[in-house]
């Protein structure tokens, strides 16, 4: 893996996120500017569609980019974070080739932190984070101490929640991912087929498991939802060496989660196939919300009674 301590980040203001920071900040706000900021991010992770040329800036065209004033720098975008993160967000723009692998485990044992360091780093040179996409690495205690809480990554480097590839472009604004209710009714259609076949198919496995007959049958919706995904180098990954992957909406709910065994061609198959790697049923399942009862899940698949109903 490339040695990154020395990374520095782009030009100021060459981000979306500090776009959207020093156009929205309210400088008579009663919040403190760590409040102000956390805010902003959470609302800037939300946002639909951003615009083309925020997504883009890598390309050299900061013709339409405000430039942030000295005293935005000093007060608004400087404290949010160290250069190094804004390196790594920075990237999340140009290469949606692999996912971010966050290692958010770090053992308080001499012995036990060398055998994960090492582990760790296996993982991490594994030929297209070693060769292409380093950027997507984040190994660092002193940031990413997160435990089972994963989810703090967002705080810090809203980035990761980028899609995977932006879905379509309105008058210069280019769209996140899709929300359940916007799937496309044809393939919703193909869906119900699915699952008539596949209770007719074998009726014993429908009894047994008819919600994950379902789920599996779902795979064609829930690609259309899924946004971005994730590999997690938790407690349990060390453990077992088996990578937490997990594949996320455009809010950030689990669509589909699983474990990855990261010997042999596991992380580079999840790379090089990622959209077949969402009906991976081996090793994943629907995410919570996303099952047949789940709030998201009963939105994006709209089951009738019919649909249900065993077979005859």
């Amino acid at each position: 893996m490339q040695e990154m301590d020395n990374k520095t980040g782009p030009p100021w203001g060459h981000m979306a996120l500090e776009q959207y920071f020093i156009r929205e900040w309210n400088w008579i706000s009663k919040e403190t500017p760590d409040e102000q900021r956390a805010r902003l991010v959470k609302q800037f992770i939300d946002l639909p569609h951003i615009p083309r040329v925020w997504a883009e800036v890598h390309l050299g065209d900061t013709s339409t980019l405000r430039v942030p004033t000295t005293k935005e720098i000093d007060i608004i975008l400087r404290p949010y974070r160290p250069d190094i993160l804004r390196w790594h967000g920075y990237h999340m723009y140009q290469d949606h080739q692999a996912p971010v692998l966050l290692r958010t485990y770090y053992s308080t044992d001499k012995t036990t932190r060398a055998k994960h360091d090492k582990v760790m780093k296996e993982w991490a040179d594994s030929d297209r984070y070693k060769y292409q996409s380093w950027w997507g690495v984040l190994d660092n205690q002193e940031y990413f101490d997160f435990g089972l809480n994963w989810r703090r990554i967002y705080d810090i480097l809203p980035e990761v929640n980028n899609p995977i590839q932006w879905r379509s472009e309105i008058a210069g604004l280019v769209t996140r991912g899709r929300s359940p209710e916007f799937v496309d009714g044809s393939l919703r259609l193909i869906f119900k087929i699915l699952i008539a076949e596949a209770k007719d198919d074998d009726p014993t496995v429908w009894y047994e498991k008819r919600d994950t007959v379902i789920e599996t049958c779902g795979d064609i919706l829930q690609y259309e939802v899924v946004d971005t995904y994730l590999l997690i180098a938790d407690k349990e990954a060390f453990d077992s060496n088996r990578l937490r992957l997990l594949y996320l909406d455009t809010f950030q709910n689990i669509v589909r989660e699983g474990r990855l065994d990261a010997e042999g061609k596991g992380i580079g198959g999840v790379m090089d196939s990622w959209r077949e790697s969402v009906m991976m049923h081996k090793i994943t399942v629907a995410g919570d919300k996303y099952r047949v009862n789940g709030e998201l899940g009963q939105v994006l698949y709209q089951l009738t009674e019919e649909d249900l109903a065993n077979p005859i």
